[in-house]
């Protein structure tokens, strides 16, 4: 398919708390707002889906009741170039329009942690040894946003292994399904790693980039102007009141420590 065949969009998903519904349509409208020819995909339960998400969304899908569907909505976008963002985000500026341009030749593209001790104690884990081993989890590719070229049959594989790997990897980590533990076939991964690593999707994706042969020649590329893509709020500012980390306003600001995911603000 040539690239200007090629269809462009967003995809947001909202599950598990209505609050994720609420700030979802508020991503939704910020990015129209900056962007007003977008595209967006959405996907929600169906049972919270109503008129305003119909009438400001390309489309509108139902997703599983699960901690991360949102990966099961970055598999089944109907976009060629999808560019999925977190439900608690919202846009801030024009530059968003640019974001196609941010694929270059890469498969992916992802905001990366950096090494700054304030950045990374936004995150609980970022690194852990695998024992009786020498590798080491770096979980400084960042989830909450995420460009990639779903008209390549390798990245299409890519996301619904992701997606599937992780309902096995949470499961376990939940304890729901305790007899898949020892179960090789089922535990994927080393039996080295902490298990507090198996709560994150982030480590489904360093596995999936670092030790599986099937994606050892995906080209994973980095945002340029890195966390203006994707700006925690807890980053905080610099004292001249400029957000810490870029040197201009972010595009995306994410709301995730700042956010009470408790409340339903649908009213």
């Amino acid at each position: 398919m040539k690239k200007q065949d090629q269809t462009k969009g967003f995809v947001v998903v909202a599950s598990k708390k209505k609050s994720f519904y609420s700030s979802a349509l508020n991503l939704i409208e910020s990015i129209l707002d900056h962007y007003p020819d977008a595209k967006v995909a959405f996907f929600t339960h169906e049972e919270w889906i109503d008129d305003h998400a119909r009438e400001i969304c390309d489309q509108v899908f139902g997703c599983p009741d699960h901690i991360r569907s949102k990966m099961y909505g970055m598999m089944n976008t109907p976009y060629d170039i999808t560019f999925y963002i977190d439900a608690d985000c919202q846009v801030w500026d024009e530059d968003i329009t640019k974001i196609w341009d941010q694929l270059g030749d890469n498969d992916l593209c992802f905001v990366k942690l950096t090494k700054d001790k304030r950045a990374q104690a936004t995150f609980k884990e970022v690194y852990a040894d695998i024992k009786g081993t020498n590798d080491r989890i770096d979980l400084t590719l960042c989830g909450g946003v995420c460009l990639y070229d779903n008209s390549k049959p390798i990245v299409k594989e890519f996301i619904k292994d992701w997606w599937e790997l992780f309902v096995i990897q949470e499961d376990i980590y939940q304890g729901r399904k305790k007899d898949m533990y020892y179960d090789q076939d089922n535990r994927w991964w080393h039996n080295g790693v902490p298990h507090s690593m198996l709560r994150w999707d982030q480590f489904t994706l360093w596995w999936m980039v670092n030790k599986m042969d099937k994606y050892k020649d995906i080209k994973i590329g980095e945002f340029e102007d890195n966390y203006r893509w994707n700006w925690f709020t807890s980053f905080q500012y610099n004292q001249d009141g400029t957000h810490r980390f870029v040197d201009k306003h972010p595009i995306i600001i994410h709301y995730s420590a700042t956010m009470d995911k408790t409340k339903d603000y649908t009213g």
